[in-house]
């Protein structure tokens, strides 16, 4: 250890007599780029100026890691480093009331919760007790860990009942809908997004679905109470993936598509010079099913008057 120190001493002496004649051996044009001397992190350095392909190593005593292999008992202390002090010896003294944390040690156990080590009041890294989040489990009925489905799957958990897998980004198994819905995945959430005049809304206050006879009616609220409803009927072609339903006044009321703004005006495809189209992705026609869409264009208020501009809308909807 203290030869890797006197050398890293005489790697830095060299850089500043290099400076000082004005020359330097580091390349063809006698110019000291950014370098292993330079005091930055660049070169694809571990640390400033060390590690790395073209650096010095590391000193193992400075690398914030914990290398047990080298006889280190904490992170950079212990063994051939420097002794650990007290407060950060990954064990439970007297005066904390979690490992190097609490009491006298002025440092909160929650901190303590993303830095990839046993400590605190954990359960296991960076998980459990009561400053962190609850550790994953084959039966805390989440999706986490390493399972494909919730409390099934992966490495630790049982086999999923069926061959779906909800992280894939496949519809497969007995999805609803792309990793949601089905035995073993996530309930699918209503989502439902568009620009009004440029501005970008999200139905995050209500969304609904309903399937009446071959009439699907759905829409959304957003927080700022934006609301967009639709009637669709039901296309020539029935309710297909890849169906298009253009709403505008030759197509009400059987279709229409209304658009109540926070000042109070409404807007709607039910008016001369409305173009509004909705096209659907996906669909599973029936109560307990789902739609997965794409809508946009103009609309006219309803008092004849004035404009409104529905652009990038999506929805991905379950149908009560």
């Amino acid at each position: 250890m203290l030869s890797f120190r006197l050398s890293k001493l005489a790697l830095g002496s060299f850089a500043i007599l290099a400076v000082l004649l004005g020359t330097s051996c580091l390349n063809d044009d006698n110019l000291i780029p950014p370098n292993c001397f330079d005091g930055i992190l660049n070169n694809g350095e571990d640390l400033v100026d060390c590690g790395g392909p073209i650096c010095q190593p590391c000193d193992p005593c400075e690398n914030g890691v914990w290398d047990q292999v080298l006889g280190e008992q904490w992170v950079d202390c212990g063994g051939e480093c420097a002794p650990c002090d007290v407060n950060f010896n990954g064990q439970l003294d007297p005066g904390e009331t979690g490992i190097d944390c609490g009491g006298d040690t002025g440092l909160d156990c929650g901190e303590l919760c993303g830095d990839g080590l046993l400590n605190g009041n954990e359960i296991d890294v960076d998980c459990g007790g009561p400053d962190c989040e609850t550790c994953p489990s084959c039966d805390d009925g989440l999706l986490n860990g390493e399972e494909l489905g919730v409390d099934c799957g992966g490495p630790d958990c049982p086999a999923c009942p069926t061959d779906g897998d909800c992280t894939n980004g496949l519809l497969d198994g007995d999805e609803l809908y792309i990793d949601c819905g089905g035995t073993i995945c996530p309930p699918c959430d209503g989502t439902m997004d568009w620009k009004a005049n440029g501005t970008e809304l999200t139905a995050d206050f209500e969304t609904t679905c309903t399937l009446d006879g071959t009439t699907l009616n759905l829409g959304g609220v957003s927080i700022t109470t934006d609301g967009i409803g639709m009637t669709l009927p039901e296309p020539s072609v029935g309710w297909i993936s890849g169906a298009q339903i253009a709403l505008n006044e030759s197509s009400a009321p059987a279709g229409v598509c209304t658009y109540n703004a926070p000042g109070g005006q409404m807007f709607t495809s039910a008016q001369p010079g409305a173009n509004f189209t909705v096209e659907i992705l996906y669909i599973l026609p029936e109560a307990g099913g789902i739609v997965v869409g794409t809508f946009g264009g103009s609309l006219i208020g309803s008092d004849g008057t004035g404009g409104i501009s529905i652009a990038q809308g999506s929805f991905l909807l379950p149908i009560n």
